[in-house]
């Protein structure tokens, strides 16, 4: 038990660590094309990856079972797409899709909410639905509006705030669509959609 949340957080810590894409499309990219572009290519990398571990016997198994498989959820390892190919995936299509302050939002959100919504949710696992924490659900919300409001001047507030619930509750919510693509492309169509009509 100890050692799955020990597991869990080096999961989660990674999964935050990705909140590298939108911050550097923030502050230094800017350009939807070029970071489209750069997505793109990664997301093709990691499909490709993701074929020859699953498809071939070789170096690439090999190095995923014996360094990654405390990290991969049981289904990856029998053969589902990883985590970080959905979330590529997530990236891509909502940089693609969405205005640059919706995108990066969007993606913020999925980084750092739903680490942080899993993280708490599995510490303190207060107020059960759906096998989720809303504790874990009320955590990542304010993480995201908190985050939200810091780097973005352009949103309103009641767009990001509407964008940070939206994303975490389709991640309490259990679809069969991996949440790694679910959160940025639900809570970016939502802030896409208030931005139009507001």
């Amino acid at each position: 038990m100890i050692r799955t949340f020990i597991n869990e957080i080096f999961r989660k810590l990674i999964h935050i660590s990705s909140s590298v894409i939108p911050l550097t499309y923030f502050f230094l990219i800017k350009d939807k094309n070029v970071m489209a572009t750069i997505l793109i290519i990664l997301t093709l990398t990691s499909l490709l990856i993701e074929y020859v571990r699953l498809n071939r016997k070789g170096y690439v198994r090999i190095l995923f079972e014996k360094y990654l498989k405390s990290v991969l959820r049981s289904k990856e390892l029998k053969g589902h797409l990883t985590g970080a190919t959905w979330m590529l995936i997530g990236f891509t299509s909502s940089v693609i899709i969405f205005d640059f302050e919706v995108a990066v939002l969007a993606l913020l959100f999925l980084s750092v909410g739903d680490s942080v919504a899993a993280l708490v949710g599995r510490a303190l696992p207060i107020g059960r639905v759906w096998n989720k924490s809303i504790l874990g659900s009320l955590s990542g919300i304010l993480f995201c509006v908190f985050f939200g409001l810091a780097i973005n001047n352009t949103l309103s507030a009641q767009i990001i705030i509407f964008g940070a619930i939206s994303g975490m509750l389709i991640e309490l919510i259990p679809l069969k669509i991996n949440d790694n693509f679910s959160i940025p492309i639900f809570s970016g169509f939502i802030m896409q959609t208030l931005k139009e009509i507001l």
